[in-house]
């Protein structure tokens, strides 16, 4: 959809280095590890299973990482992998969450399929129904699987690129000022990070208007 501009985070996790609090944040007591080349991330259940924790969040099973100062209009390509679960019945209920800003803009996959959302932190707090941008019942998620992913977002647009599939979303909502830019929430017993980078958005691409044309149709 869009060129790339000034490369803004390039991280391969090839050390414990490449993890900091000005460019990563972890919420809600997730914890991680980096090994292997990949930055594994532990929800709390597995990471303080057998320790005395007092916060609320001990218990949770969901995983939650985020990337800091990434600017509102974006080129994104990561590699990602769902764990897989010890507990079938975690495994068959688990859910990922692609986030481009906490419940804002939203790629959510499931063992059944994905869908493309805007959440209420857009919509609007007080409505419960999000705005169904596309269904792509075919994208499934699988544990231990690798996912190439690409995301592009500028104006009004956002395209996603995962298992050789285009998923397209337009709408005024999607050039709202959002909370935060970038997002990976996951049920289950975490996920890994093989590596990340982020550029600015640049110029529409010379055949965008074009290509544009086949998903509005």
């Amino acid at each position: 959809m869009v060129k790339r501009g000034e490369a803004i985070v390039s991280k391969g996790f090839l050390g414990a280095g490449e993890v900091d609090k000005k460019s990563i944040a972890f919420r809600k007591q997730t914890q991680f590890q980096v090994r292997d080349g990949n930055l594994n991330i532990i929800p709390p259940s597995i990471a303080f299973k057998g320790k005395e924790n007092d916060s609320e969040w001990a218990t949770s099973t969901f995983a939650r990482a985020g990337l800091l100062r990434v600017p509102a209009e974006f080129v994104c390509q990561f590699r990602w992998k769902y764990n897989a679960s010890s507990d079938p019945e975690l495994q068959s209920k688990g859910v990922a969450y692609i986030d481009l800003g906490h419940r804002c803009i939203r790629l959510t996959m499931r063992p059944e399929g994905s869908v493309l959302v805007l959440e209420n932190h857009l919509v609007g707090r007080e409505e419960r129904l999000s705005i169904v941008l596309q269904e792509v019942p075919e994208l499934k998620l699988q544990p231990e699987k690798w996912y190439d992913v690409t995301v592009e977002v500028k104006g009004e647009e956002v395209v996603f690129q995962i298992e050789g599939r285009t998923i397209y979303g337009q709408h005024p909502l999607i050039a709202k000022e959002r909370y935060d830019k970038f997002n990976i929430d996951v049920d289950g017993e975490g996920y890994l990070w093989d590596y990340i980078d982020v550029w600015a958005a640049g110029e529409f691409r010379s055949d965008w208007q074009s290509r544009r044309q086949r998903f509005l149709k």
